[in-house]
């Protein structure tokens, strides 16, 4: 077993805000059969309520979430826990962090080589 490693890249990119949806979509088949708790602590969307009611006391899936925070979502402040087969363990954390930053926190190697890859300025958290 790996160890757990967080790294943290800037939402906004070339004068434009990188989403849940296009973050989750990125790591594609990584993360493909995920089911997802979602804490929200703020979140800006015309699809509020949808989102909220869709994603309360129950695990969601990444196709799910990519289809409800297509539009013009925006977790400000939240975390996404993500399990791949036990629902005990979560293999990944999302984090948003005031709309500036996503951390992601894992221990999955091929994730950690993913997200480096695709945000090759995201830096090392010594703590979640």
């Amino acid at each position: 077993m790996t160890e757990i490693r967080i790294f943290s890249f800037a939402a906004w990119r070339g004068g434009r805000y990188v989403g849940l949806a296009e973050v989750l979509a990125s790591l594609g088949a990584l993360i493909e059969g995920h089911r997802w708790q979602l804490i929200i602590d703020w979140l800006v969307s015309p699809e509020t309520e949808a989102i909220t009611e869709a994603t309360a006391n129950s695990l969601v899936t990444t196709s799910h979430l990519i289809d409800l925070f297509s539009g013009d979502g925006q977790l400000i402040d939240g975390e996404l826990v993500g399990y791949a087969d036990s629902p005990s363990a979560p293999e990944v954390r999302i984090r948003a962090f005031d709309s500036g930053h996503w951390d992601v926190q894992t221990d999955s190697p091929e994730l950690l080589e993913k997200i480096i890859m695709l945000y090759p300025d995201a830096h090392e958290l010594p703590e979640w």
